[in-house]
C-alpha cells in the first residue's frame, strides 16, 4: 500500500500505533518500499536521520520521524 501510494507515510505511523505487524516492520524496509527511492537512497536518508537499519518503525523517536517526513514527504 505504500509502494503504491495508497497509504501516505503519516498514516503508516498512524496504523503502527494500532498494529503490531506494521510497528515491527523496519524502517530501512518502509523507506525503501517508497516509490522513486531504492535502496542506496534509502540507506542515505537513514544516515542523514541517525537511524541504524535495523531500527523497526515502533523504535523510531520523535526527532527521528521528523527527518524522515522531511526527507520523504514533498
Amino acid at each position: 500500500m505504500v509502494k503504491t501510494g495508497e497509504l501516505s507515510l503519516e498514516e503508516l505511523f498512524d496504523l503502527a500505533a494500532k498494529e503490531e505487524c506494521v510497528a515491527q516492520m523496519r524502517a530501512y524496509d518502509l523507506i525503501s518500499a517508497l516509490p522513486a527511492i531504492g535502496e542506496v537512497k534509502a540507506e542515505r536518508i537513514m544516515k542523514s536521520a541517525a537511524i541504524a537499519k535495523t531500527r523497526r518503525i515502533r523504535g523510531l523517536g520523535p526527532k527521528q520521524r521528523a527527518q524522515l517526513f522531511r526527507a520523504l514527504v514533498r
